[in-house]
Formats: structure tokens, C-alpha cells, sequence
């Protein structure tokens, strides 16, 4: 049986993020995250926002690293 993948509202989703809700609207209108409609619903994948997280990570630059 295939799992069940958590859906957020972009309410939801803007507060994981810690954005507002107009950020997230923008974020989508650009493909910049990608959702999924289910009538006239939208709703973003949890998995999708940790991939956006993860795309977006800036590593610490160390001091005397070589």
C-alpha cells in the first residue's frame, strides 16, 4: 500500500517556511515550488518544501579551510 504523503495548505506551508502567505503565492505562480491542485485547492507536498530548503542551502564558509 502506497504511504500517504502530507499535503500543507499554503497557509502551512508559509509558516514552515516562516514566509507569508503572499511569498508563498509568488513562489508558486513562478514554479519556483511545485504544488498539487485537487479541485480548487491548492496544497504543497511537505516533501516538496524540504527539497526547496535543501536546494537552498548555504553552507558556513570556514575560516582555514583549504
Amino acid at each position: 500500500m502506497p504511504t500517504l504523503q502530507i499535503l500543507l495548505t499554503i497557509r502551512e506551508t508559509a509558516a514552515q517556511l516562516r514566509v507569508s502567505v503572499a511569498t508563498i503565492e509568488r513562489m508558486l505562480k513562478r514554479g519556483d515550488l511545485p504544488r498539487v491542485k485537487i479541485g480548487y485547492a491548492t496544497r504543497v507536498l511537505r516533501r516538496y518544501v524540504e527539497a526547496y530548503i535543501n536546494a537552498h542551502r548555504i553552507e558556513a564558509h570556514r575560516e582555514g579551510a583549504a
